[in-house]
């Protein structure tokens, strides 16, 4: 039986800070401010980072469970084997980031940015992530499974074998191309067809329908 993580409690968010092998429980770091910062073999649980400007952050081996992440900017941050659950998560800023292995599960948040990251094998599963920005994103073997993608962006994005199947993709922002590669079940298909044949000026209408009001 694997031994309770020891619990980490003289915790500061502070320029190339590292911290290994333990929890971080209950505390509070919103707003806080930090580069570099690096956590290994960490359990977050129940804590409070909004808004806080964590650039060029490593997480390796961490889980975050019941955290509110809503508006903090992980920009150009480095994710190794990464679990998010039961996370808030509007607004958080991944742009640039670099993760293999993250999980984002029973997440909650809208205008979530992906924006120029680089995804490998990540898997979203249950995620409410309405107007989530993944433009020029590069997804390789990410699984969306039955999340809420209404109004997400995709443009410019290169998505290499990623699965859509189960999503809510209404209002997708794409272009022809953008999701070149994918996976999407049968329902899904009618959706994007709606969308990209607006995006390429094609009226659809019914035979009896004269378009007059």
């Amino acid at each position: 039986m694997a031994r309770p993580l020891e619990r980490l409690r003289s915790v500061s968010i502070e320029d190339d800070a590292s911290y290994t092998d333990g929890e971080i429980a209950e505390r509070r770091f919103a707003g806080a401010a930090a580069r570099r910062l690096t956590l290994a073999r960490v359990v977050l649980r129940d804590v409070d980072l909004t808004a806080a400007r964590l650039d060029k952050l490593t997480l390796s081996d961490v889980r975050l469970t019941n955290c509110d992440l809503a508006n903090a900017v992980w920009r150009e941050s480095t994710l190794d084997r990464v679990e998010l659950i039961g996370c808030r998560v509007t607004g958080l800023d991944l742009t640039e980031a670099s993760a293999t292995s993250l999980v984002l599960r029973d997440c909650v948040g809208s205008l979530a940015s992906f924006r120029f990251a680089n995804l490998k094998r990540a898997r979203f599963e249950d995620c409410g992530l309405t107007e989530a920005d993944f433009l020029n994103a590069v997804l390789t073997e990410v699984v969306f499974r039955r999340c809420d993608l209404k109004n997400a962006v995709f443009h410019g994005t290169r998505a290499s074998g990623a699965d859509l199947r189960g999503c809510a993709l209404d209002d997708l922002r794409i272009g022809p191309a953008d999701l070149a590669g994918t996976v999407i079940d049968p329902i899904q298909l009618v959706a994007l067809a709606r969308r990209l044949a607006a995006n390429q000026g094609i009226v659809v209408r019914a035979l009896d329908d004269d378009g007059v009001a």
